[in-house]
């Protein structure tokens, strides 16, 4: 019997599984927003990055959970002035495009802006005069847009101006600071009698817990233009001291002149901004536009073409002086006697320039409760400059 070899048939492989593709994770949404991402946390809340569908524009979303606003007829306020600002509009403003509130948790959606803060330009190391003159500017002409609304910002300080890349000057967080607790109009003094707002930058009256306004931002920025100039804010304490020394300061010290710390500095720039620095309201600028149009005078004159400096590719060496310096004298003209430069603003007494009685360390045995009261209020104000920082990351 002859037997036929059977061809060897593999067995059929196994059909391969049916690939699906993995479950996208639910679609979170603020309202008609797509969120991409948190940003980050602070006192406040959450900061989110957010895309407005149809516009496919990214926007910011700060998220003001009511837990952390001690009083709700601050909240009311800042939305009523978070609406007036939402209708407004201006280049050096981050502008507020919308509202929502869902459940107890108001939420403000804002212009995104990629770039850093002031303050991690100033910790990079001291800003060249022409990106001084021009960041300035900026910061005064969205103060003085606000304030001729009636709104007072309360905070101004590096971690609320941000600069994008392009070389932006914008204004964040109108208004965040009287979140903390201010039911009356104007004030910035709280229930419990602490003041509101980063004791680095407050103004006497901020200090001294009586109604402010428009001016005493502009004693902040006078803060910040110092600081910028001479590399340091003309007022600081040792951690050892706490905040009541330094908010003493802003009080009785009469600030050094700039020339002090920078031998040489032109006379006019330190003049411009001593004045900012006066104790009372009524000694300084009376508003954003006065207080520019005096820096851009001298920004003219020592720094022609300041204002493209901080353009990208901005060539800052040949934003030269292009006149005679304002400490040497002006040349005679026709005959004329030659006029010599004008002096530094000389330091008046301390009871002439401010009268409210300064604050006062509280006493041993009320130690803790005043000092945990003004910790929570500064706690609060750090929390909440958390939130800004995150919007430029």
């Amino acid at each position: 019997m002859r037997l036929i070899p059977t061809p060897h048939i593999a067995p059929p492989e196994p059909p391969l599984p049916a690939t699906t593709p993995p479950a996208s994770p639910a679609e979170r949404r603020i309202g008609k927003y797509i969120v991409k991402g948190e940003l980050g946390r602070g006192g406040m809340g959450a900061v989110y990055l957010a895309e407005q569908p149809g516009l496919g524009r990214e926007v910011a979303i700060k998220e003001l959970n009511r837990s952390a606003v001690a009083d709700p007829v601050a909240l009311k306020r800042f939305m009523q002035e978070a609406q007036v600002m939402a209708r407004a509009s201006h280049p050096n403003l981050v502008q507020v495009h919308d509202l929502e509130q869902i459940g107890d948790v108001n939420y403000i959606v804002l212009e995104f802006v990629r770039g850093k803060s002031l303050r991690d330009m100033i910790n990079q190391g001291t800003l060249p005069l022409p990106q001084t003159f021009a960041v300035m500017h900026g910061v005064l002409q969205a103060l003085d847009y606000a304030h001729r609304r009636a709104i007072v910002h309360r905070d101004m300080k590096p971690e609320n101006v941000l600069l994008s890349e392009d070389g932006d000057v914008k204004v964040a967080d109108f208004g965040i600071a009287r979140l903390m607790d201010d039911s009356g109009a104007g004030s910035t003094a709280t229930k419990t009698g602490t003041t509101v707002g980063t004791p680095q930058y407050m103004s006497p009256e901020q200090v001294a817990s009586s109604k402010v306004d428009g001016r005493s931002d502009l004693y902040s920025a006078g803060i910040m233009f110092y600081e910028l100039v001479v590399g340091q804010p003309p007022f600081t304490s040792s951690d050892a001291d706490g905040p009541f020394t330094l908010m003493a300061k802003h009080v009785q010290a009469p600030p050094k002149p700039p020339s002090v710390h920078r031998p040489g500095l032109d006379m006019g720039l330190e003049e411009v901004i001593l004045k900012a620095l006066s104790k009372l309201p009524e000694d300084r600028y009376q508003s954003g536009q006065e207080f520019d149009d005096a820096m851009c005078r001298i920004a003219d004159r020592l720094t022609p073409g300041w204002q493209r400096s901080l353009q990208p590719g901005a060539d800052l060496a040949k934003m030269v002086p292009g006149a005679t310096p304002y400490p040497g004298a002006i040349p005679a003209m026709a005959g004329m006697p030659v006029m010599p430069a004008a002096s530094p603003i000389p330091a008046r007494p301390v009871e002439s320039i401010y009268k409210p009685t300064p604050p006062v360390r509280p006493a041993a045995k009320k130690t803790a409760g005043c000092l945990g009261l003004l910790g929570g209020v500064v706690g609060l104000s750090l929390g909440a400059t958390g939130l800004f920082d995150a919007l430029v990351h």
